[in-house]
């Protein structure tokens, strides 16, 4: 579905978590276990949730990444080919282009 999202969703599953936490603690306090009993599900329910959004996000962010480091080898090729031909300024615009995709790659999987 995307980084972006998948992000945005552990953060918010995290969230509530916390807050059925909160609110069992309340309930315990108030001496109503079953009610404390039911937020603590919850919050495992809600951490769970988390957890599988944090594994579609390194899942689409391998996936970029992939696709990231394939563009970059594509470029690289094209750099040697021009060296080849001895188009040294079009060798060195192929380079640039194969180094910043290696870049985001390696921004995505670090």
């Amino acid at each position: 579905m995307g980084l972006a999202y998948q992000e945005y969703r552990v953060y918010v599953d995290i969230a509530k978590g916390f807050r059925e936490i909160r609110r069992a603690e309340n309930a315990f306090y108030k001496d109503k276990l079953d009610s404390g009993v039911n937020h603590l599900a919850k919050a495992l329910n809600d951490f769970g949730a988390a957890v599988d959004h944090a594994e579609k996000a390194a899942d689409d962010a391998s996936d970029k990444a992939a696709k990231d480091i394939e563009k970059g080898n594509t470029e690289l090729q094209k750099c040697i080919d021009a060296y080849g031909d001895d188009d040294n300024d079009k060798a060195v615009k192929h380079y640039d282009r194969a180094v910043a995709h290696f870049d985001d790659a390696l921004d995505l999987i670090v």
